[in-house]
């Protein structure tokens, strides 16, 4: 996803359309109910519901610096995933020359289709997504098959990485201090690669969030009491108006703490991808373009 696209204010209002309901009926129940018998006999203190509302205000502050950790935690492992990509095809290019330029472009081309498949695949992982869908053009048929094996597909293409780096040892392709200074690279993939899915799997305590709603829906069924005697009708909207902001950061705080589920505010993983894809193919000589009369099909490439 695109975080510096302007998100609209129905997309947000949506995602707190069900706490909006329930906020509405509530509150003009409460109108009916003091019209119809009045309630300035159950009227508390507006000192009350301010308390609670600042005890809300400190502990959703301390939630939303929490999960942002979290959001900006994987966009700064994907930035790296995106320097080691380029690092390792310059390193491949610069290390690994057999001396016949078209074997040296079929080897480069090989490495840099393999770890375009590796970003892609990592990127829908996290997403929950197909991790081989798309990868049919980056490998062979039996790569494809002994990739889709494996339960981790991210994994299975590094591993091919390390295979592809053995058959030029083999061959004496690379010297040994070239091949410490590649396997790195690869050692540095792997950790990124774990880094997110430690950030994928680790669930924000469910009993923080319960409590968070527990004190938001308390103070919303306080508030009302305490502001029915000063505004009458207008307390209906009010009521609606101060509740919004509270609802609306806890959505926040919740979208961020998963920055891989796809939705607006994410990680935007399918977009650094394509902009891996584009970075490798320009630095073994592909021209990078957009096939403008499909741009949801992404990018194409010429020599």
């Amino acid at each position: 996803m695109l975080i510096d696209n302007k998100i609209p204010i129905i997309y947000s209002l949506g995602k707190i359309k069900v706490e909006l309901i329930v906020v509405t009926i509530y509150a003009v129940g409460i109108v009916i109910l003091n019209d119809v018998i009045h309630l300035g006999h159950m009227s508390i203190p507006l000192g009350i519901p301010t308390l609670l509302g600042t005890t809300i205000s400190l502990i959703l502050g301390f939630r939303i610096s929490q999960s942002y950790d979290r959001w900006w935690e994987a966009r700064k492992v994907w930035g790296g995933i995106v320097n080691d990509s380029r690092t390792l095809i310059r390193q491949v290019m610069t290390f690994v020359n057999t001396g016949n330029p078209e074997e040296d472009h079929k080897i480069h081309e090989d490495f840099v289709n393999a770890q375009i498949g590796f970003c892609f695949a990592l990127a829908k992982t996290l997403r929950g997504l197909d991790p081989l869908d798309r990868l049919l053009k980056n490998f062979t048929e039996s790569e494809l098959k002994a990739i889709s094996r494996e339960s981790n597909v991210p994994n299975a293409i590094l591993k091919l990485h390390a295979l592809r780096l053995k058959m030029a040892i083999d061959r004496e392709l690379v010297s040994g201090f070239e091949t410490i200074q590649i396997d790195n690279t690869i050692s540095r993939l792997t950790d990124h690669m774990g880094k997110v899915e430690r950030i994928k799997s680790t669930v924000f305590p469910v009993t923080y969030t319960l409590l968070v709603e527990f004190l938001l829906y308390l103070f919303v069924m306080l508030l009302p009491l305490g502001l029915t005697d000063y505004f009458g009708y207008l307390m209906a909207p009010l009521l609606i108006l101060i509740s919004v902001p509270f609802f609306l950061l806890e959505k926040t705080a919740i979208n961020l703490q998963n920055p891989f589920n796809n939705n607006k505010t994410d990680t935007p993983v399918i977009t650094i991808s394509k902009t891996i894809e584009m970075n490798l193919n320009q630095m073994i000589g592909k021209d990078f373009q957009r096939d403008l009369s499909n741009p949801e099909d992404g990018p194409f490439y010429v020599m």
